[in-house]
């Protein structure tokens, strides 16, 4: 991650819930821990249904150090304050550029039949993904 631990607690993204995280490569999920099952359903099936693209994200976030923030805000009114220009209620979660890193918030827990959803816009992102190298002067084509 360019941006430290300690500017993504001082972000608009950061929730105090946050307890517990689980770190893969570029992935990295936030959770409370009431959260756990939630978040470890995320990890498995992002292990299972998105091999390459996680190995394409792996690269990606070596030669840059950004990284994907998946955070499970423990309710609806918890994500709204970290997402104040998101209007629309309807969608289970948001997905924003923050620096290098991509950040995707859930609206608190998914449903199962959004995991789906969430899973595809991972994909998207994973393969769109161009933060800038560390080495690079100017960014390229970036999400």
């Amino acid at each position: 991650m360019r941006s430290s631990y300690t500017t993504l607690m001082q972000s608009k993204y950061f929730n105090p819930a946050f307890n517990s995280a689980i770190f893969d490569g570029p992935v990295r999920i936030y959770f409370a821990q009431f959260h756990e099952s939630q978040a470890l359903k995320v990890y498995f099936s992002i292990q299972q249904k998105l091999t390459a693209e996680m190995t394409k994200a792996k690269e990606a976030a070596k030669n840059s150090g950004a990284n994907i923030l998946v955070m499970i805000y423990p309710t609806a009114d918890s994500f709204a304050f970290s997402f104040e220009s998101s209007a629309n209620t309807s969608t289970p979660f948001e997905v924003e550029k923050w620096n290098e890193d991509v950040v995707i918030g859930l609206r608190g827990p998914l449903e199962d039949e959004n995991l789906d959803l969430l899973l595809e816009t991972l994909r998207l992102t994973m393969e769109n993904w161009r933060p800038a190298s560390k080495t690079r002067s100017s960014p390229e084509l970036e999400m």
